[in-house]
């Protein structure tokens, strides 16, 4: 009974914690900067933003849930496509009722509504999350991130619309000044960076040791991507890995069929590499030579014009001038004196 009742007080305390981290260490708007676009553009109103946290809590509670339940084994690369055919088959039905029913809804949301079937919000949990745990873990971190998601959402609507129209719920309230400029996106992005510093302001003094900055590291999404590349290029295509066991912490970096493939392939991989870093070596080593010719041949050009320019100079030329002007000074005065000897003979 005691062993019950400290598993239970474990679980509690596991789902407490992981309720937080989703929520509020790592709040998806405030902190990630994930489905940030949709709030700040058409979330101007409390009913706006209401309809927005509604339908992107629906497509986050189903899609983490049916990726838990069914999508563990199916590579990475076939994966995110279905996450956001998930997401299409629930925002179109959603789409068509508003715009047959609700059309004001339709036109408010314009482009964004068809936009919210590839939210990155859905892939970057189901990565994380539903394809490392079990259903009730993905469940809870889809409902705690959600329910922050919303709240942020329905809390910058609800201001949006009261500083910017003056009205709450599309009811005037009287005020005496408005602004507009609100209920623009630069509105928005005021609205939710103050949300954002008071958030990170709470978590530096209540959970001193978990640093906000760390929301931004999502290296076990890029690890994950990685990994789906090397396996489209080196293997077969198979959407079903027969032996893939995710790990709750690294994914399945780990694994033993990694592992495996890894070892069977090393001596293919020394072999390639060792003749890439050859073609390299010699690529370099004759860049090196044709770059030692070309710079051989541009200074013994320029030795050449150099001695050229020593050789010959005004100086020399005027000095030439003078010696003909000397000679020929000379001649005439050989060529009068054998005048003057010829008329005294």
């Amino acid at each position: 009974m005691q062993n019950k009742v400290g598993v239970n007080a474990t679980e509690r305390v596991k789902n407490l914690r992981m309720i937080r981290t989703s929520a509020v260490i790592r709040n998806p708007l405030l902190l990630e900067a994930i489905g940030l676009c949709p709030v700040v553009a058409i979330a101007s109103s409390l009913k706006s933003a209401v309809f927005l946290a509604v339908v992107t809590a629906l497509e986050l509670i189903v899609c983490e849930v049916l990726t838990s339940r069914f999508l563990k084994n199916v590579k990475r690369y076939v994966r995110v496509p279905l996450y956001f055919l998930v997401g299409t088959l629930i925002v179109y039905p959603i789409m068509y009722l508003v715009t047959r029913f609700i059309p004001s809804i339709s036109l408010e949301f314009g482009v964004f509504l068809p936009l919210m079937a590839v939210n990155s919000l859905l892939a970057l949990h189901c990565e994380r999350v539903a394809v490392k745990r079990t259903v009730k873990d993905s469940f809870l971190d889809a409902v705690s991130v959600s329910v922050s998601y919303g709240v942020v959402t329905v809390l910058t609507g609800f201001l949006r619309e009261i500083i910017g129209s003056g009205t709450l719920g599309g009811k005037a309230l009287g005020l005496p000044v408005s602004f507009s400029a609100m209920l623009t996106p630069f509105g928005g992005l005021l609205i939710l960076g103050f949300f954002a510093a008071m958030l990170k302001f709470y978590i530096y003094k209540k959970y001193p040791q978990s640093s906000p900055d760390r929301a931004f590291n999502t290296s076990e999404v890029r690890q994950s991507l990685r990994g789906s590349l090397r396996e489209l290029m080196n293997d077969d295509f198979n959407p079903y890995d027969d032996g893939e066991e995710p790990s709750a912490s690294s994914g399945d970096a780990d694994s033993p069929l990694r592992i495996r493939r890894d070892i069977s392939r090393k001596p293919e991989k020394e072999k390639a590499e060792k003749a890439r870093n050859n073609r390299k070596r010699k690529q370099d080593k004759e860049k090196s030579q044709k770059i030692k010719s070309e710079q051989k041949t541009k200074n013994e050009m320029i030795l050449e014009e150099l001695n050229k320019s020593e050789e010959r100079t005004y100086l020399d030329d005027f000095s030439d001038m003078l010696t003909d002007l000397e000679s020929y000074k000379e001649k005439e005065k050989e060529n009068e004196n054998d005048v003057k000897g010829g008329g005294e003979e």
